[in-house]
């Protein structure tokens, strides 16, 4: 099977404002099945711009054996005469750029595609800025689609796709956590600093709060800055601590070291960090009708909240005043619900609906 991978979220170099996610399924797909993939990345600059990605020249690239055609547009994407050598069964394409530029090329190509929509695809479609232009496009591209699938619950049902494609975890990254701390609570969270990560939020919800606790952020971003200072406005340096971004080998052994996983993010398309904490056994906290949605069940595998600083503090509250049990009854759960997340199972099933369009 030869697929013809359509998206702007594709990543080129070392670029940690792009997530590995594309490249993550694409890697499995090949581990998985008897299946070459190429790459189109058609980036309308001013997007690319305001997105904070770095811009590459167009032109051919290699990464990890996949060829990545890198297209820069200052139009989004109204011709292109860009010529394909190779022969493809199906365009699977991702983000809203993605879907209208594979749109246009399959006018020639006429091709079965499948369209996997991201929180990106939601803001298009619902949000009124994007309504004199973008907006038509892609809700045509949408409709010229064979398949649309959608990286969440909340956007299968609020976008009304067919089916539901979850990000992964290894098998072997599910492994039981061996012990909560009882004395202090062990926070942590691995994000971008950006404002709508609302990291601020938990900052100022653990200023109120009067037990024992120890706060790690790994990331980087523009709100580094901001989030620093307010830890200093709160006097909260000794137990709130901003560390850098940490390379995906380490990600499992600072879980380890902890005991809760927090990330109030809103308009979150998936978030693979949420899947990682749960896949070690972490009381996860996520937010109601976002990405994680669905995977975190409330009070049974995990919590979901509302992104204000009420919300925050009751819930670390009442993990605080959770007993031993409690706490490992949650952490159980958690491990079991990743069996479900586990890559061979997600990509064959994966694969199993890509074959029957074919």
């Amino acid at each position: 099977m030869n697929i013809l991978l359509i998206s702007d979220l594709y990543p080129l170099k070392s670029d940690s404002s792009i997530p590995s996610v594309l490249e993550d399924f694409s890697l499995a797909l090949k581990e998985i099945e008897d299946i070459s993939i190429e790459v189109i990345r058609p980036n309308f600059l001013l997007n690319t711009f305001l997105r904070g990605h770095k811009i590459s020249k167009t032109g051919i690239y290699l990464r990890n054996n996949i060829k990545i055609y890198n297209r820069n547009f200052f139009l989004p994407f109204i011709f292109d005469n860009f010529k394909l050598k190779n022969k493809y069964d199906i365009i699977i394409s991702h983000m809203p750029s993605g879907h209208i530029y594979a749109d246009l090329i399959n006018k020639k190509l006429k091709l079965p595609r499948i369209s996997i929509l991201h929180y990106s695809d939601y803001r298009v479609l619902k949000e009124f800025k994007y309504s004199l232009y973008f907006r038509n496009r892609l809700k045509k591209a949408l409709k010229n689609s064979t398949l649309t699938g959608a990286r969440s619950e909340f956007l299968k049902k609020e976008l009304n796709a067919d089916f539901i494609l979850p990000s992964f975890v290894e098998k072997e990254s599910i492994k039981e956590k061996k012990s909560f701390n009882q004395n202090k609570l062990k926070i942590i969270t691995l994000s971008k600093l950006i404002k709508r990560k609302n990291l601020n939020l938990v900052i100022k919800a653990l200023s109120e709060i009067d037990f024992d606790f120890e706060y790690k952020i790994y990331g980087k971003g523009i709100e580094y800055k901001n989030l620093s200072n307010l830890i200093k406005k709160l006097n909260l340096q000794d137990k709130i601590k901003i560390l850098p971004y940490i390379s995906h080998n380490l990600i499992f052994k600072k879980l380890d070291e902890n005991d809760i996983f927090i990330l109030p993010s809103i308009k979150e398309t998936f978030g693979l960090a949420y899947l990682e904490a749960l896949s070690r056994g972490l009381i996860t906290i996520g937010i109601k009708n976002e990405g994680i949605d669905g995977i975190i069940k409330n009070n049974k595998n995990g919590f979901l909240i509302n992104p204000n600083i009420e919300d925050i503090k009751e819930i670390l509250l009442k993990i605080q005043n959770f007993s031993k049990e409690e706490k490992e009854k949650i952490s159980q759960n958690a491990l079991k619900s990743m069996k479900n997340y586990e890559k061979e199972k997600i990509i064959t099933k994966y694969v199993e609906t890509i074959k029957k369009i074919l």
